[in-house]
């Protein structure tokens, strides 16, 4: 069965937002996302919080928001079961086609050590702009802020 890309609203079961948050925190550790962050950037009018769901687990998520022709990915997680198997990058196309047609950037923070990470977004179309010191805690990493601009077709 083919895994569907699903967008949390507001008013969604709490449940929902409980096992965001608890991917989330798999994956990143304490900068892991809160489900009541999660409940909150989906009933933003400019967030998008995506999902994949299967078997009636959460195997993939992306968090972000628009605002003034930019998009801002503010969380990208993968279950370790579903790994390697394409979700991530199904889902930042997916985040890409719910930007408004206005926006020409899009940005991401990444831990400088993810090596696996930084190859995706490369793959993506995102190029590395800077380095933000000290920016992750547990361990103190830094960051490198990638972006990657839009190419709107006629």
């Amino acid at each position: 069965m083919e895994m569907q890309i699903k967008r949390a609203a507001s008013g969604d079961p709490v449940e929902l937002s409980e096992a965001l948050s608890e991917l989330d925190c798999l994956c990143v550790g304490t900068d892991g996302w809160s489900a009541a962050s999660f409940e909150s950037e989906a009933a933003k009018e400019n967030g998008i919080v995506l999902y994949i769901e299967k078997n009636g687990r959460i195997a993939g998520l992306i968090c972000g928001y628009y605002a003034v022709g930019e998009g801002d990915i503010t969380s990208i997680a993968v279950h370790p079961d579903f790994r390697r198997k394409g979700l991530a990058l199904k889902l930042i196309r997916e985040f890409e086609k719910q930007l408004p047609n206005d926006t020409e950037d899009i940005f991401l923070e990444v831990r400088e050590t993810n090596t696996a990470a930084v190859s995706l977004y490369e793959k993506c179309g995102f190029g590395a702009v800077s380095i933000r010191k000290n920016f992750y805690d547990s361990p103190r990493e830094n960051a490198v802020v990638m972006k990657k601009t839009i190419n709107h077709t006629m």
